[in-house]
């Protein structure tokens, strides 16, 4: 049988090696924390966030009846949808993010000829063009 002051030994011996083992994924995190596409992960990101700001404009336009912005709602959905997976797959340094940036320049090209036209009437669809336009300069730095 164990005696209190082994274990306590063979405790304090585990302990040091699990947090050895941290301190070496945590500085090789760290190391590939430094190749991550931050930019485009923080471009979509913006880019999501001011196409819910449209669509949510865009939707209460259109129960009251506007439907000029009905191309509008479209495409900021898509892009949304889009914009989100790239932000989180470009956070993690995914193997797909030049493949999907490929995808994000189309929805994102789409989007921001969309909103562009309700630019001078509507405040949220400059913002989502102009945000649309950063995300494309940034997947355009990844792109494959």
């Amino acid at each position: 049988m164990m005696e209190r002051r082994e274990l306590l030994v063979a405790s304090a011996g585990g302990i040091a090696a699990v947090l050895l083992a941290t301190r070496n994924v945590a500085a090789e995190g760290a190391a590939a924390t430094s190749t991550l596409p931050t930019g485009l992960a923080q471009a979509a990101s913006a880019c999501t966030v001011a196409g819910s700001a449209c669509l949510q404009h865009c939707l209460t336009l259109l129960a009251q009846g506007d439907k000029s912005l009905g191309d509008c709602a479209k495409a900021v959905t898509q892009m949304r949808a889009v914009c989100e997976a790239m932000s989180t797959l470009a956070a993690y340094n995914s193997a797909y993010v030049p493949r999907l940036a490929k995808v994000c320049i189309d929805v994102c090209s789409d989007c921001e000829k969309a909103c562009r036209p309700h630019i001078e009437q509507h405040a949220v669809c400059k913002a989502c063009a102009d945000a649309c336009l950063a995300t494309i300069a940034q997947a355009k730095l990844v792109a494959a």
